[in-house]
């Protein structure tokens, strides 16, 4: 099965030197330290990404397939393979009310937040597949008008489907890509193709509005 993770041992150490960004604010939890945010990214969970799709109307972003998990050897056309350096971020860039952290993807997709009570961390996007084991029956919502996306808890992520904006937060800041935060114990990634974030031990889970899947 192709790896979807392609943030390795290189990248990791890549970015060890590096020190999380300065900032006046401080933040709502008590996070590590900024001299070590980098050096504890944890290693990501395996998961398999969706290979990108033809469109024929050449609006690639409203592409919702899902993804089919296949083995093969990633070409360099494969945006699956992207090996650019991660850079951790200060969490306190990202403080919202409540001792949380909230973002979205620079392209306003997807909202994100972390929070250290259950059912405050997670993602949603609002243009995405159907999540495999998501309950997204509701008399009162079609399933174009709900959100997408996870719950994490600690070695745990649960899908589901949203019909109010769960993880929002106000004056949310884009999380760049190639960039990573960590906070409460929840590293998320934002790259180009997805959304990607670990909730330890081994488990975590991939959203894009190409797809939405999860270990």
């Amino acid at each position: 099965m192709r790896e979807f993770w392609k943030l390795t041992l290189t990248a990791a150490l890549t970015t060890a030197a590096l020190t999380a960004c300065g900032s006046q604010e401080t933040p709502a939890a008590d996070p590590a330290p900024a001299t070590s945010v980098s050096a504890q990214i944890p290693a990501p969970p395996q998961m398999t990404i969706a290979a990108p799709t033809d469109s024929t109307d050449g609006d690639a972003e409203g592409v919702t397939e899902a993804p089919q998990a296949t083995e093969s050897n990633p070409t360099v056309a494969d945006t699956a393979n992207n090996t650019a350096p991660i850079t951790p971020v200060d969490p306190a860039r990202y403080s919202a009310y409540g001792n949380q952290v909230g973002w979205k993807s620079p392209s306003g997709n997807i909202y994100c937040k972390i929070g250290d009570s259950e059912f405050s961390s997670g993602c949603q996007a609002a243009d995405a597949p159907i999540p495999d084991g998501a309950n997204c029956v509701t008399p009162s919502f079609t399933i174009d008008q709900l959100g997408k996306g996870f719950y994490m808890t600690p070695g745990k992520v649960t899908p589901t489907c949203f019909n109010q904006g769960e993880f929002g937060v106000e004056n949310a800041q884009p999380l760049e890509y190639n960039t990573s935060i960590t906070f409460n114990g929840f590293t998320c990634f934002s790259r180009v193709e997805a959304m990607i974030c670990d909730a330890g031990g081994g488990h975590g889970f991939v959203l894009s509005m190409q797809q939405a899947t999860s270990n």
